[in-house]
């Protein structure tokens, strides 16, 4: 048992359950057919909800971090390459292009 009193087979199957692409009422529902009690089937829901929301944001923060630093990086490549007269269009809009693409999706995932 946890800390929450919610047997840990029980959050580990609701857990797979949603990575498997059911959604909350379909585990809700397998879980009340079981003859669980309906307040411990919300506290797993809400907890198994709780930790894959914290996972996503995680994820979301990296790809952030990581699309900021492409995009800091495309620019510093691209100033460094101007003053040497040499082409700039990889740099200037392949890696920019990387950049807003890793930075949007990390912003999706972070906010929802």
């Amino acid at each position: 048992m946890t800390e929450h009193n919610i047997p840990n087979g029980l959050m580990h199957e609701a857990y797979q359950l949603y990575e498997g692409g059911h959604t909350t009422d379909e585990i809700r529902a397998r879980f009340e057919a079981r003859g669980l009690e309906s307040s411990l089937v919300t506290e797993v829901v809400e907890t198994v909800r709780a930790i894959r929301l914290k996972k996503r944001r995680s994820r979301g923060l990296t790809l952030t971090i990581v699309g900021s630093t492409v995009l800091i990086s495309a620019f510093l490549i691209t100033y460094i390459l101007h003053h040497f007269n040499v082409n700039t269009d990889i740099p200037l809009y392949g890696l920019t292009t990387l950049g807003i693409t890793l930075l949007f999706i990390g912003m999706i995932y972070f906010m929802g």
